[in-house]
């Protein structure tokens, strides 16, 4: 199926199949757990990050196509070294081991794993044995990224050698029968030169994926959810001219149109003429109402013989928070706040705020890139934040699809490098 094809599927199936198409991938501390996420998704299959404790009776629920074992930097028989759930190798789905992963998937079903005589490191040439399923259309010869002190001595029993190194005779493995896959090389990196066929390899012919990720299955689908979720009820965005909160403004205002109110705090520290530029914008082409809020005055007094570039950000941070408050209660109440939270945002923070009687999050701080402060513990908002599944190439997409202008799709932060 081609990208033209992907892009013009119908709507509503590519909706439908949309939570059936997923691929999990386990996080054992490697650096690269995230860059795994986002190789995933440029095949147009969705992917989650989750931690390695996640248990075999919650990843057969989630029910994915496949699972992935991240790297890590310990070496699986150090004590107390990190260990997933050993069912998940009955579950039946497809599991591909990376670098540390494929040490425990060696380890746990009874092969060996030792320290190498020598570790490898860099970029190697990786020789084929095995040119089948995972290696189809790989090059014999081609380059991978190594990054490994530790090896496997042993396979376990219906494991297959399909590749290796000079230094690492186990560069690859597979248990074809059972699905089970492992290589001792990084393919998510840019230094991987067969490695994104690699993974396409094991989305596609292995775990069977369908191309459901696309653009305008989010949208419907994040559409249907900010009504099912918002209903009748007012919602509040601080709207700072960014493609974060511009294409979520675009996005909620497709969904519940008016009940949206967007909040812009000009605290005078953007480039010349670009808050008005932005209102203009937002309410003369695209009829979205900006409340604009010209607080230039009080953000400038307060950094007034102020040198230290930390001491402003903690003085500016505070005052937006003041700022904010006070508009809030001004043009409110709201019973829901937006935020533009990207997907390595829930990666990096497992930091939840749950209210006790509802069970949902609630706003305890708007985005750190924002300010730095939190909210008032009496000033609160249930969450709606339809970004969090995206990364940010990902909203940039999204935005260009509702009709978010080049302008602000491709906005950097203030100051312009040259």
């Amino acid at each position: 199926m081609t990208l033209q094809q992907i892009e013009t599927l119908p709507q509503s199936a590519t909706v439908d199949r949309l939570d059936r198409q997923m691929i999990v991938i386990l996080d054992f501390g490697s650096q690269y757990s995230e860059l795994i996420a986002r190789r995933i998704r440029e095949t147009q299959v969705y992917s989650e990050v989750l931690s390695y404790r996640t248990t075999a009776d919650h990843l057969r629920q989630m029910a994915p196509k496949g699972i992935i074992l991240s790297g890590g930097p310990n070496s699986v028989y150090d004590t107390g070294a990190p260990h997933c759930d050993p069912e998940i190798w009955h579950l039946g789905i497809p599991i591909l081991g990376v670098c540390y992963g494929m040490q425990l998937m060696v380890q746990q079903l009874g092969g060996g794993v030792e320290r190498a005589d020598r570790g490898e490191y860099g970029k190697a040439a990786l020789y084929i044995d095995d040119p089948t399923d995972l290696f189809t259309n790989v090059d014999d010869g081609t380059t991978m990224w190594m990054s490994h002190g530790d090896s496997a001595t042993q396979l376990p029993d219906g494991f297959e050698l399909l590749a290796h190194t000079e230094n690492t005779p186990c560069a690859a493995i597979a248990h074809h029968e059972r699905k089970l896959y492992g290589v001792q090389f990084h393919p998510e990196v840019v230094h991987s030169i067969g490695g994104l066929a690699l993974i396409r390899n094991f989305v596609y012919h292995i775990c069977d994926c369908e191309p459901t990720w696309t653009t305008a299955a989010f949208v419907e689908e994040s559409i249907r959810e900010i009504r099912a979720k918002v209903g009748d009820k007012r919602v509040l965005l601080a709207l700072s001219g960014g493609v974060d909160s511009s294409t979520l403004a675009f996005l909620l205002h497709k969904a519940i149109g008016d009940q949206l109110t967007c909040m812009f705090i000009d605290q005078g520290f953007m480039r010349k003429y670009e808050p008005e530029r932005l209102v203009k914008l937002f309410e003369e082409q695209f009829h979205i109402a900006v409340q604009y809020v010209d607080a230039r005055d009080r953000f400038l007094e307060r950094i007034v013989g102020v040198t230290d570039p930390e001491e402003k950000r903690k003085r500016i941070g505070h005052e937006f928070i003041q700022v904010f408050e006070e508009e809030s209660k001004r043009l409110g109440p709201f019973d829901y706040l937006a935020q533009g939270t990207l997907y390595p945002d829930v990666i990096e923070s497992a930091d939840t705020n749950v209210d006790p009687q509802t069970g949902e999050r609630v706003a305890v701080k708007i985005k750190s890139h924002h300010n730095v402060g939190g909210l008032p513990k009496d000033l609160r908002f249930k969450l709606v934040e339809p970004l969090r599944k995206l990364f940010k190439d990902e909203v940039r997409k999204v935005g260009r699809s509702i009709g978010l202008p080049e302008e602000i799709v491709n906005r950097h932060p203030f100051p312009d490098r040259d």
